[in-house]
């Protein structure tokens, strides 16, 4: 890679002009055809979240589950992805300013109650 430029695909080079590097893991059981919600951390003032990647998983490989990322103030949905067992998942920094929050989204369409777990990975910069 040239010289000076970040690496984007590691974790350092997403790192480059922020600050901490930050994950949020959560767990819970979410019954049959039922929605659960995670909410994170309120960003403080005085600094950016910048939300990069989510990694989920559950047992049951006989549904499609969803995950949902949304602002919570506003409902804006900046992120939505379909899986059966889980995976990680990057998408494009989306920055949440001062005072925002992320809900996480699950929904569990499987048949019986499951378990979900995961991390949602951020940067938090200094403004």
């Amino acid at each position: 890679m040239t010289s000076g430029h970040p690496d984007w695909q590691t974790w350092s080079g997403r790192s480059v002009g922020g600050g901490d590097i930050l994950t949020y893991s959560f767990t819970g059981e979410i019954a049959s055809e039922i929605i659960g919600v995670v909410d994170c951390p309120v960003v403080d003032i005085g600094y950016q979240n910048v939300y990069q990647s989510i990694t989920i998983s559950c047992n049951d490989d006989s549904a499609i589950h969803s995950a949902t990322l949304m602002r919570l103030s506003d409902s804006w949905v900046f992120f939505r992805i379909n899986f059966i067992t889980g995976g990680i998942y990057d998408f494009p920094g989306q920055t949440i300013n001062a005072g925002e929050q992320v809900r996480i989204i699950i929904t569990n369409n499987g048949a019986n109650t499951q378990i979900f777990e995961g991390t949602i990975n951020y940067v938090v910069r200094k403004i």
